[in-house]
């Protein structure tokens, strides 16, 4: 008996950090580039399959790799520049764009470069992931551009010059040499995405490459006229998972809600009448429920647009409302950080229905940060509750 508790004792601990580790994983195998199965002693050999898990796409193009293992294609020392490699002993290069052909080849500035390869496991319907790369522009580079992107997709793509895709994360302008710069963002899970692709997406006219300093000492160098792009420590984690659209037709009178005990005899019509919030108290906050963001960020998520559609019809039918709508956040993260998101949170929500029609003048709006929590910010349970956005009738 003894035995048998001692075995329970040390065997459920194993199966709970399991299930934690499972869920905090990276889904990306080999994001740092670790894997290879040949040593790099020339350009391009990721096409031929230098690396254990990463593959070029279109199969002819030339990725290039990067390992201390090497001693002309070491991180340190090789024909493109010399940065340490992020994470681990080695990292990627790719040509995104051609900016200049010297030789005058229509054919050379439509060629670019990408890698694919397949997740741990597929992606989870309407779950959000955490996405996260390191990029540097090569030391002798003379062109940068903007839209590098990580594109997630059921089955294998074959990237060519004619083909547009719209990749789920994708950059701003980056021109940054010598230095690793974190890119960090969200994406929403259409379901069954098998494969990340690694590169540039937009069509030829629309590309967005641009001519930045330029060096003669440099001027033989591969990288000169491309905008060639080091790669390393991508990650997918998961976040969480949305809740269901609501797709009922909006709810219809009687509400099942609590109407005001005692009156005044001054109350408003809004006061008197059930609404889709319930029955409105001058400076009450009402949660904006399923109101949600990207990650970190002010940007809505397409379902947030049924809660903010409730809004725009109780402003619509009571003109005299003004409302003031506050933006809050959990405390994880810097104070002044946090305040100014919760604020752009607000603004956002704002804008929303400024661009559907309510006036200005109805309108108001602040972010409080984490200053204000509706529960304990310790559990994630509370930390979920206290980001949200609020609105509340202004008492005149």
């Amino acid at each position: 008996m003894l035995i048998f508790l001692r075995y329970i004792f040390i065997f459920i601990p194993f199966l709970v950090c399991n299930a934690q580790t499972k869920q905090t994983s990276n889904l990306i195998i080999d994001g740092s580039f670790e894997d290879y199965q040949d040593c790099p002693d020339a350009f391009g050999v990721v096409r031929i399959g230098s690396l254990k898990y990463w593959k070029a796409t279109p199969p002819d193009c030339t990725p290039d790799y990067f390992h201390q293992c090497s001693k002309e294609f070491s991180p340190k020392n090789n024909p493109c520049g010399n940065l340490e490699a992020q994470e681990g002993k080695g990292y990627l290069g790719l040509i995104v764009r051609v900016g200049e052909s010297p030789e005058k080849n229509t054919d050379e500035l439509f060629y670019r470069e990408h890698v694919q390869a397949r997740l741990r496991e597929p992606l989870k319907s309407r779950n959000r992931y955490i996405f996260t790369m390191y990029v540097s522009l090569s030391e002798y580079s003379t062109f940068a551009l903007s839209k590098l992107g990580a594109y997630f997709s059921k089955h294998p793509v074959l990237v060519n010059d004619k083909l547009e895709l719209r990749p789920q994360i994708s950059t701003n302008f980056v021109d940054t040499k010598q230095k690793w710069i974190r890119i960090i963002d969200t994406l929403v899970a259409e379901g069954d995405e098998q494969y990340i692709t690694l590169g540039e997406f937009s069509s030829f006219s629309k590309k967005d490459i641009r001519k930045i300093d330029e060096k003669p000492e440099h001027k033989q160098r591969f990288s000169y006229y491309r905008a060639y792009y080091f790669f390393d420590n991508l990650s997918l984690v998961w976040l969480d998972a949305l809740a269901d659209p609501i797709l009922a037709d909006p709810p219809q009178p009687p509400y099942k809600l609590t109407a005001p005990k005692e009156l005044t005899g001054f109350e408003k019509p809004w006061q008197l009448e059930p609404t889709e919030f319930g029955y409105l108290q001058p400076n009450k906050p009402i949660i904006l429920k399923n109101v949600l963001f990207e990650f970190g960020k002010a940007i809505l998520l397409e379902n947030s647009k049924k809660e903010l559609n409730k809004l725009l019809r109780l402003l619509n039918e009571y003109k005299e409302i003004k409302i003031m709508i506050s933006g809050h956040t959990d405390e994880i993260g810097k104070p002044e950080d946090n305040l100014r998101l919760s604020d752009a949170r607000a603004k956002t929500v704002y804008e929303y229905l400024l661009k559907n029609g309510i006036s200005e003048n109805r309108l108001f709006y602040r972010g409080y940060g984490a200053s204000q929590p509706l529960e304990n910010n310790k559990t994630e349970v509370g930390r979920k509750k206290n980001r949200r956005v609020e609105f509340f009738v202004i008492d005149e």
